[in-house]
């Protein structure tokens, strides 16, 4: 009898621990909410120098941001993959760059929402204090992984995204929907800093 006891509440538990590893990340809205914000998203820039050097992962990537000096807003999450040589993002450069990316995105809607992001190379992307995006190495322009997230209120939140690019062609881009819609490219509009 007590062999059973323990297998059933070790599936219980089993069961429980499946069941919030699936709920929705919750985000938490900005405080205080931003006014007067600018459009798009504020970015720093290390540059690792020309190839051979190399940024072989997020973590080099969050070392050299320590000493990234401001670039040009982004307009948002919507840098396409690239032709090679191309400059990553509004840097100068093409290759060995980590872009630390800071600013809020809206959500207009409270509700659950998945968001993909998108990167050649590695991305450490988080929202409203969740992580929303993680790739740790390299790769070429491709989706990282669908979360899902709990919207709690219409309104701002925290984005803040640890970027690399090490060579050939780079992208960063961001895909959102309502849980169980359709998944479509986040507009430009929707970010600020």
């Amino acid at each position: 009898m007590k062999l059973i006891r323990t297998g059933v509440v070790a599936a219980l538990a089993v069961v429980l621990a499946s069941a919030a590893w699936a709920a929705p990340l919750k985000l938490k809205p900005a405080s205080p909410q931003p006014s007067g914000a600018r459009a798009g998203l504020a970015v720093k820039y290390a540059w690792g120098g020309d190839p051979p050097s190399k940024i072989q992962s997020i973590d080099a990537a969050k070392q050299m941001i320590g000493g990234a000096k401001p670039g040009r807003p982004l307009r948002g999450l919507d840098y396409r993959d690239t032709n090679e040589g191309d400059p990553v993002l509004t840097f100068n450069k093409a290759f060995n760059v980590a872009a630390d990316i800071r600013g809020y995105i809206r959500f207009d809607a409270p509700g659950i929402y998945e968001l993909e992001t998108w990167s050649n190379d590695g991305i450490d992307a988080r929202i409203g204090g969740q992580q929303v995006g993680y790739f740790a190495a390299r790769q070429p322009c491709d989706a990282n992984q669908r979360v899902e997230v709990e919207v709690p209120q219409a309104g701002w939140y925290d984005l803040r995204i640890v970027y690399f690019q090490k060579y050939s062609t780079s992208c960063l881009m961001m895909k959102w929907g309502k849980k169980g819609g359709k998944m479509s490219w986040v507009p430009n509009n929707v970010f600020s800093h």
